[in-house]
């Protein structure tokens, strides 16, 4: 019995921390908290740095289905590569405006890259051929990606926050 109270304090006590640093968090602190969520596939968390006006807007399943990065596997893979820096945060009163720069692989020159390689074979018709095609061709990729390196991009991206009674929050619309 006194084993389960002080479980239940020592929850408690990690449990008004945890909140109380959201609600001291900067408006960049919160910018790069939201970033890291997203990036690592935690949608639930992310979710919970959106303004109350983007949670009104989209329902938690709705921004799950939206973000969610699917199984995980590729992602974790990608999401080694991606890094951002929170370049600026200007506040005035209860709004803020941060830039931040993210650099993630060229997504678009990958699949441009792809798309060419494939497109010269087509895909064979049989199940075990298509297997094989497959396999071969994500394993060319993967080991030119290892020899040559990822093609990165890089590019700003401006997000918009408000003060809200819980701490600064991430407005997906403006205002």
């Amino acid at each position: 019995m006194m084993s389960l109270l002080i479980l239940a304090t020592i929850l408690s006590l990690f449990t008004f921390f945890l909140i109380r640093r959201g609600k001291d968090s900067t408006a960049g602190e919160t910018l790069g908290n939201y970033l890291n969520a997203l990036i690592g596939g935690r949608t639930e968390e992310a979710y919970h740095y959106l303004s109350a006006q983007d949670c009104a807007r989209e329902s938690l399943a709705d921004y799950k289905m939206r973000c969610s990065l699917g199984s995980g596997l590729i992602a974790n893979m990608i999401a080694r590569n991606i890094t951002f820096t929170i370049e600026t945060t200007d506040t005035d009163h209860d709004r803020a405006t941060a830039i931040a720069t993210i650099t993630a692989p060229d997504f678009t020159g990958i699949m441009g890259d792809v798309l060419q390689d494939v497109g010269s074979d087509r895909l064979p018709a049989g199940n075990l051929d298509s297997y094989i095609f497959v396999c071969q061709k994500i394993s060319h990729f993967l080991d030119k990606y290892q020899r040559e390196s990822i093609p990165m991009r890089t590019d700003t991206a401006l997000f918009r926050l408000i003060l809200e009674r819980s701490g600064w929050k991430i407005c997906l619309e403006d205002l």
